[in-house]
């Protein structure tokens, strides 16, 4: 079900709520070129383990109004008024893809209330990181172009996503992804339903993903090192949408975090095929779990606690 409520400017932050009404609360910000829809697919996985799953459009983009000039940064005060409006007091957060940015965020600058972080096939800051290989080719051009050429950026989203049918738009992702995930997206249904979470992205127009990429390329504005909450990486074998070492990258600069790294599984597949285990830690009391590697042998871990 669809909601929305008022920001302190009058903004609407318009969400998906999922899962149990009444169970523990998770809120999941969606990837790039994605939308607040999302996070439908962990539905069943949140009423069979109790989880209220939060999933909210980010400023411009499906329902949510835009904001000018908007960073990173800015994220927090969008998520304490809605967790306010919602009457949450501490939840746990969950971000994939160009979404983990913004769960990280939370973690470090919503630390008396942010319980819990999971971070799914995350990006990492590019500067810091120090180099843009191992994405995308398709990420690396709408990088470059949502920066220095917007028009062409705004033009190629409206071709290739916001004016393309729906059978044009399901061919380019099943072309995009690796044979798991395109598993998953024709299980979603129909072309039109299997596209919907991207569509909706850009129902608006292209300025919110716009904005996307130039943060998702911008430097984040905080360190790592500032995440106290307990953080879950969680990545699959399959995923080529970033080098795997992102995930060391992460795992070495966030001072309390964990690795999966999950066997068979790629960008897209993640959470629907895990959907349980990701949730259930995030609202479970915190373990010492091993890290799960691709052969399956357990491995170790970076945690302060």
């Amino acid at each position: 079900m669809t909601d929305f409520v008022t920001l302190p400017d009058e903004r609407q932050l318009a969400f998906e709520d999922l899962g149990d009404p009444d169970g523990s609360p998770v809120l999941s910000f969606h990837g790039g070129l994605s939308s607040r829809l999302d996070a439908t697919p962990a539905h069943a996985a949140a009423v069979e383990l109790g989880v209220r799953l939060i999933s909210p459009d980010r400023p411009g983009i499906g329902r949510s109004t835009f904001q000018s000039h908007r960073r990173l940064l800015d994220w927090p005060g969008d998520v304490r008024a809605l967790a306010d409006a919602l009457g949450l007091d501490q939840f746990a957060v969950m971000g994939w893809s160009c979404g983990g940015p913004y769960a990280a965020v939370c973690g470090a600058r919503m630390a008396d209330r942010v319980t819990a972080v999971a971070l799914l096939s995350s990006s990492v800051p590019l500067d810091l990181f120090g180099t843009r290989r191992g994405l995308t080719l398709d990420d690396r051009i709408l990088l470059f172009l949502s920066r220095w050429a917007p028009r062409l950026a705004a033009y190629l989203m409206r071709v290739t996503i916001a004016d393309a049918t729906d059978g044009l738009l399901y061919k380019e992702v099943l072309r995009s992804f690796p044979p798991v995930d395109r598993t998953v997206i024709r299980e979603l249904g129909s072309p039109a339903q299997a596209v919907a979470f991207v569509k909706e992205s850009m129902r608006q127009g292209t300025d919110g993903t716009l904005a996307d990429y130039r943060i998702f390329g911008d430097p984040w504005g905080f360190g790592l090192e500032e995440v106290t909450a307990p953080v879950d990486i969680w990545e699959g074998v399959e995923d080529r949408t970033g080098p795997p070492t992102y995930r060391d990258f992460l795992l070495r600069h966030l001072p309390d975090a964990q690795l999966y790294v999950v066997p068979n599984e790629g960008h897209l597949s993640l959470l629907p095929h895990y959907a349980g285990e990701i949730l259930g830690r995030l609202v479970a009391p915190r373990t010492r779990a091993p890290t799960l590697w691709p052969d399956g042998r357990s491995g170790r871990r970076r945690s302060s606690t």
